[in-house]
């Protein structure tokens, strides 16, 4: 095969040799300056390091203090004294054997937590002594921060507080607030389940044109729901809509056909239709736990 490139003769390579370590010495002085700044201005000994190991070295401690940072969604001065971080310099004049800051000294009552949890309650656990084996995870500040300095509450739990105290719309709004800042994340619920939820607890309540609001507001975000569409229908079917309650039942058969709830109220309705006295009323209540498929 013929030879695309030439080799460079041996006057042209000792002539460029210079230029060559010149460049690489540029391209290391480059590396040592892109190490990262935050390792730069950490010491090398560390000192007031009550949980962790004295002799922690460097590396393992950055480690650590990232992992916590991530789960917490924050940055060093979220526990560490010292001023706010600036561009090229951010940990410069922090004083991280200060324990000034609450957030630090909870940060340390957390870890002593998470250490009870991980190492005595989670060995403890039934299941894990009876099948021999060890914990398949652990909890760490992730399991509950999700990335947020404060763990976020229950949706279902900050969805009912603003429905009952400011109304359904004001619920679906926050809602989907919610869901466009964090859906993906992990923080919040945002399956079918956690309207269908709310919905039943506004049927309880005898809320029934707000409750059907959120059903149609969770159906358009999770159409092939079976579970929202036959809890649709049950609500449909409470109101006396009986042809909005067969066509809700019908979809979620479509979707699921051993749907329990769709089942009972298509067999509600097919004793109306012969006019015989129903084996089973229209449910007064909603069931307590709601499927969220």
């Amino acid at each position: 095969m013929k030879r695309l490139v030439r080799p460079l003769s041996r006057p042209l390579l000792t002539a460029l040799l210079p230029t060559a370590l010149l460049l690489a010495g540029l391209l290391l002085a480059l590396a040592t300056l892109l190490v990262p700044e935050a390792e730069a201005q950490i010491p090398d000994r560390f000192t007031n390091l009550k949980l962790l190991d004295p002799e922690i070295s460097k590396g393992s401690l950055i480690a650590i203090m990232r992992d916590w940072s991530t789960g917490l969604g924050v940055r060093c001065t979220y526990c560490h004294v010292g001023p706010d971080p600036v561009q090229g310099d951010p940990l410069q004049g922090m004083d991280f054997a200060s324990d000034e800051k609450a957030t630090k000294r909870t940060a340390r009552r957390m870890l002593e937590l998470s250490r009870v949890v991980n190492d005595s309650l989670l060995r403890a656990l039934p299941t894990v002594e009876a099948e021999a084996r060890e914990r398949s995870q652990e909890v760490s500040c992730h399991t509950c921060h999700r990335g947020q300095p404060r763990p976020p509450r229950n949706l279902i739990d900050v969805l009912t507080e603003t429905a009952l105290g400011e109304g359904v719309d004001a619920a679906l709004a926050r809602y989907e607030t919610l869901r466009a800042e964090h859906h993906g994340t992990g923080r919040y619920d945002f399956s079918p389940a956690t309207l269908n939820r709310l919905a039943a607890e506004l049927s309880r309540q005898q809320r029934l044109d707000e409750a059907r609001q959120v059903l149609r507001a969770n159906l358009a975000h999770n159409p092939d729901s079976a579970d929202t569409h036959a809890l649709l229908g049950t609500l449909e079917l409470r109101a006396g809509n009986l042809e909005a309650a067969a066509a809700s039942f019908d979809r979620a058969l479509e979707l699921a056909p051993e749907n329990p709830q769709a089942l009972q109220g298509k067999a509600i309705l097919k004793a109306r239709e012969a006019e015989e006295p129903p084996g089973a009323e229209a449910p007064g209540e909603v069931p307590g736990e709601v499927p969220g498929g």
